[in-house]
């Protein structure tokens, strides 16, 4: 018999498994001695305010790594700063912000180390104001609550605790969180334990993760530059060598150019003596095409003998994707491949990452692909705009409206051959010169498209750099499938690990040390016990009862429309000026310093849907009338207003979008001003009508 079978039966925790000997559960507010929300502060200096380096949402990704090194510079007063300055062992909980597939609440902890980041001498940190800091109290190690806190997060039992606003952003409903959260808690020497030895285990974890995204991007820039040998000439040099001059491309395209006018006249003429209501469509390339290169780019040079023709010489197609909806499960359904398919030139068609329409549609035969077709995306983010990939698959797929279809006339050039020239480096730079820009995507025009200069080698050649750059894609393949894998396996590591030590498996139990010692040993409902007893609580800072009655009735909506009307004309004012201004618009004769805090976050805000502009210091009405706002701007509100899954008539998404800008009232102007902007979102795809209700295709975005 030995002392570890002198154990105490283990006690059965809140959630169905068992509790550690020793340990117990408690509520994060019970950890929790002060609490506040965080100040974005000023961007630049004025009188009586001093410099911070403040923590946003953007730092808890690559915090462990960056420690907060690109935290912005801004400017507070002191008594902001007296209450909400960081220390080591704080933790910072992120309340706003995640998205459809993330949840908001990530944390992050602050040690010594991130003060050191950034100038010198280093400057006090805070967190903004999408972020509260919460102060633990010093009978625990923070250390361990961050891995708490992290290993609920990773395991989801964050999303009960938050909602979703408008703009699809999630809001972490804090005392809820606190209150509602419970974390397991060992007593305080096993703390220190577990938190050496899990954060050794999971900087490693992060050191295997870092050397496989270097070989991932590795890959990934072997690949490029074979695209560019492939497509430039210097994959078929050796090729070039060994065979006699063939004769130039060009010279294929008068007698084929000559017989598409040819073709065209056919079928002009049968359709006259059918007696067809419509003539056929002009095709784009009776007539050859001209070739712009962007101011900003060069072309590379080729071999003798080689060609370079507009894009619209090669083709026979160009067509824009079906602008109808698809679902995740339509029985029997045709796949609607869309800009998230196209990956790495290449078409992802597994299952886990189509939507389908029913087969019955007229779309199937208009859209349907044919072995060989380029899908090109034209929309998406500035990064992914532009990507290729051709289309190989067997099964019967069409495709998205955020997508073109390339149709190539293979007596002049393949289509692998041209669609590694558009994902070669120089398409890449051609895409980010030509294409539109917006509040979110970006856009390249099938009219850009067209005038894309290609090089053009004879068939043969093109046929030998295709195989070569197969052959090489091939075994880079093989290396890139693995580090993927290996890569998806050390994402999963950090939550067992946490699992793990949470479960009292990372490190030996303080009972069963103390057991091997002859000791005793202090269990952690004696610790919470201290903690309960006489501890003093911070709580977070709330507006006094008459702000939150000032602030009652009043939505953010409100107060922008109220900042809109007081910023009209074209006076300057500082952020304080306007305030004034708003709260005499809102016929408030005491104003509290809630109303007023609320009143300057939101400046931002009005900032960024162009309610405001800056100039230098000071702000200045920036839009009054919606005739001012541009279709794309107009189009990128589109997907701030609408939610995903539910679709508005004309006048309900009307009233969301001037309610999102500001506007308090919906005039026969906006109507008319919006009522331009739907069809053409209709036509790219972004809005889909169904029984003259819209819904947003959120469906397309990658």
């Amino acid at each position: 018999m030995t002392v570890f079978d002198e154990r105490r039966r283990p006690n059965l925790a809140r959630d169905g498994g068992f509790l550690p000997e020793g340990w117990a559960e408690v509520a994060l507010a019970e950890l929790v001695v002060h609490r506040i929300g965080g100040e974005w502060g000023e961007e630049a200096w004025a009188e009586g305010l001093v410099p911070v380096r403040v923590v946003r949402g953007t730092e808890f990704r690559d915090w462990e790594r960056d420690k907060g090194k690109n935290a912005a510079r801004r400017w507070v007063s002191p008594s902001q700063l007296a209450s909400r300055e960081l220390r080591p062992g704080d933790v910072v909980i992120e309340i706003s912000g995640g998205g459809p597939s993330q949840a908001v609440g990530r944390t992050l902890l602050i040690d010594v180390e991130a003060f050191l980041q950034g100038s010198l001498p280093p400057l006090p940190l805070i967190c903004s104001n999408f972020c509260r800091l919460l102060r633990l109290h010093p009978e625990v190690d923070p250390g361990f609550v961050h891995l708490a806190l992290r290993e609920k997060y990773l395991g989801g039992a964050v999303w009960e605790f938050q909602n979703q606003n408008t703009t699809n952003l999630h809001n972490l409903k804090l005392d809820n969180f606190l209150e509602g959260l419970v974390v397991r808690l060992p007593p305080l020497a096993e703390q220190r334990r577990l938190v050496m030895a899990a954060q050794k285990l999971l900087r490693s974890v992060a050191a295997a993760n870092d050397s496989l995204l270097m070989v991932v991007d590795v890959l990934r820039k072997l690949h490029q530059r074979m695209l560019a040998a492939g497509t430039e000439g210097r994959l078929t040099a050796g090729w070039r060598r060994d065979r006699p001059a063939e004769p130039p491309p060009a010279a294929l395209l008068g007698p084929i150019f000559e017989e598409r006018r040819e073709a065209f006249t056919r079928s002009l003429r049968q359709a006259v003596l059918a007696g067809a209501k419509k003539k056929p469509r002009t095709p784009l390339n009776l007539e050859p095409g001209l070739w712009e290169v962007p101011d900003a780019l060069e072309l590379p040079e080729f071999p003798a003998g080689w060609s370079v023709v507009a894009l619209q010489d090669l083709v026979t197609v160009l067509q824009y994707g079906t602008s109808k909806r698809a679902e995740r499960d339509v029985r029997n359904g045709v796949a609607v491949l869309r800009m998230g398919n196209i990956r790495d030139g290449r078409l992802d068609v597994r299952r886990a990452k189509l939507k389908w329409t029913a087969p019955g549609t007229e779309d199937v035969g208009r859209y349907l692909l044919r072995p060989g077709d380029i899908l090109f995306n034209r929309t998406n983010s500035p990064e992914l705009v532009g990507k290729a990939a051709v289309f190989d698959a067997d099964a019967p797929m069409i495709f998205a409206s955020y997508l073109v279809r390339i149709t190539c006339d293979e007596r002049l050039v393949l289509p692998e051959f041209l669609c590694s020239w558009i994902n070669s480096p120089w398409g890449r730079s051609w895409a980010r010169a030509v294409r539109s820009d917006c509040v979110s995507q970006s856009n390249i025009s099938i009219a850009k498209l067209r005038s894309m200069p290609v090089p053009l080698p004879p068939l043969d050649e093109q046929r030998a750099s295709v195989r070569r750059m197969r052959e090489t894609a091939e075994a880079t393949d093989q290396i890139q499938e693995r580090a993927e894998a290996a890569l998806a396996y050390a994402e999963r590591l950090p939550r067992a690990i946490l699992e793990q030590a949470m479960q009292g498996d990372l490190v030996p139990l303080e009972a069963d040390l103390a057991r091997l010692d002859g000791r005793e040993y202090e269990p952690a409902v004696f610790l919470l016990d201290r903690l309960r007893t006489g501890r003093p609580v911070e709580k977070e800072v709330k507006p006094p009862r008459k702000a939150r009655k000032q602030l009652a009735g009043l939505s953010p909506e409100a107060l922008l429309a109220a900042i809109r009307r007081a910023s009209w004309g074209s006076l300057e004012r500082s952020a304080d000026e306007l305030i004034d201004a708003v709260i005499d618009r809102l016929k408030i004769p005491e104003p509290d310093p809630g109303l007023r805090s609320t009143l300057h976050a939101l400046m931002e805000t009005a900032v960024e849907r162009r309610i405001l502009a800056r100039r230098g210091s000071r702000l200045v009405g920036a839009t009054p009338k919606i005739g001012r706002y541009d279709d794309e701007f107009l189009l990128g509100v589109l997907g701030r207003v609408m939610r995903e899954g539910v679709s508005y008539n004309r006048k309900q998404l009307s009233r969301a979008m001037v309610s999102w800008l500001g506007y308090d009232q919906l005039t026969a102007a906006m109507v008319e001003r919006l009522g331009d902007l739907f069809p053409e979102a209709i036509r790219r795809g972004l809005l889909v009508v169904e029984a003259d209700r819209y819904s947003f295709n959120h469906s397309n975005r990658s």
